[in-house]
């Protein structure tokens, strides 16, 4: 396999696979500095990573303390058990496909990984909720901006309850999140972001620019993947942490692209950053009118709008893969690279698959090629694991 870095670039850029320097896109120059409080922080010329300000973790709570008691039931058993099992089925119709990276988790955490994922996809759904009707339905109503935050308040009030030691409700996702709480200790303001950038994006809010975008990945995934590396044994190296926000915002960007066909033909919104709209003349009423896009020029403009979006996410994991091979010197080898430190670093491969897929579409969001499913993703995710490379 190749050891350099994607390279997205128009069928009009002459590029090179192998052997030639990427010109299309180049690395992004970055610091590190930490503050007073011994938090990291990550700056790039496009855009300012702002850390969070982060709550106390909570402290494990002994399971011989729980509310099953010292020795626990079979039902309690049975329940766990049904979580898991629908978490696990939730998780494999998942795009960024995380159910791929369960094997690959060190034992005692990978119930904290199906979870954590499982919750993400649970605020998803829960703040745009797939449409089963041909119509052309827009969630900026009233009625379901309503449904969609109390779905998702329903969410933050559950998290917080779980951190207060209260019995979940009989949900799987939240039986078996609860379960994990109370075997790990996590920051708590990580699970309230994840809620309340879905609640933020509730309605479709456009996106003014493309940082804009990045911060809604930031909340949505990068909190997720702190989460899971929380979840791991040991201690894991700050700089590893920081790749996660890189992959995170890289996460969200491609959100956004996949779901732009049916954002658009299904609820009539073109969700590209306005920005960037601006920049290539891509009007959405334009678009909007015609929905099957067979016009030439609104295409291109299109292709060329949806190009600079899907650089920045690519920007994104250059970002953490050049983080990682700092992660890799300061280790002595990639061979001292741990699952523990390395796993939740494998959620930018399917990004990684699909952005190449996309350049190999000509960055036509309606490509029919786009929807079938890489039958070889395992492998190269497998690969990715082996060799400490994402």
């Amino acid at each position: 396999m190749s050891t350099h870095p994607l390279v997205l670039c128009r069928r009009s850029t002459l590029r090179q696979w192998l052997g030639a320097c990427p010109t299309a896109i180049s690395n992004r120059h970055y610091s590190s500095s930490h503050d007073k409080d011994g938090h990291w922080h990550s700056h790039t010329h496009s855009h300012t990573h702002t850390e969070m300000p982060r709550e106390p973790r909570s402290k494990p709570v002994d399971p011989l303390s729980g509310p099953s008691g010292p020795e626990e039931t079979d039902t309690h058993r049975m329940s766990i058990s049904s979580a898991r099992q629908y978490c696990t089925s939730l998780l494999q119709s998942n795009f960024m496909s995380p159910n791929l990276i369960t094997p690959f988790i060190p034992g005692p955490s990978r119930d904290a990984h199906i979870a954590i994922c499982s919750l993400s996809a649970a605020l998803r759904h829960a703040s745009h909720p797939p449409l089963t009707s041909s119509a052309n339905i827009s969630l900026s109503s009233g009625s379901s901006v309503a449904s969609a935050r109390l779905r998702l308040e329903f969410w933050k009030q559950t998290i917080q309850d779980m951190f207060a030691g209260k019995t979940p409700p009989s949900e799987p996702v939240a039986v078996l999140l609860a379960d994990v709480i109370r075997m790990h200790s996590y920051t708590r303001g990580f699970f309230i972001r994840m809620v309340d950038t879905r609640t933020a994006r509730v309605g479709d809010p456009p996106f003014a620019n493309i940082a804009a975008l990045a911060d809604y990945g930031e909340g949505a995934y990068a909190s997720m993947l702190y989460l899971v590396g929380e979840s791991m044994p040991g201690s894991r190296a700050v700089t590893a942490e920081h790749a996660c926000s890189h992959i995170g915002r890289a996460m969200g960007v491609v959100e956004t692209l996949i779901d732009f066909p049916s954002m658009l033909q299904r609820r009539g919104r073109v969700l590209l950053p306005i920005d960037v709209m601006v920049r290539h003349g891509v009007r959405e009423e334009d678009v909007v009118r015609r929905m099957d896009v067979h016009d030439g020029g609104v295409r291109r403009k299109l292709a060329d709008a949806v190009f600079e979006v899907a650089t920045h996410a690519n920007d994104q994991l250059i970002t953490a893969r050049s983080m990682l091979e700092e992660v890799v010197n300061r280790q002595g080898g990639r061979k001292n690279i741990d699952d523990a430190m390395f796993a939740p670093l494998l959620s930018a491969v399917p990004i990684r698959v699909w952005l190449e897929k996309l350049e190999r579409t000509d960055f036509d969001l309606f490509s029919p090629n786009l929807k079938v499913k890489d039958w070889n993703l395992a492998w190269k995710m497998y690969w990715a694991y082996r060799s400490r490379k994402i």
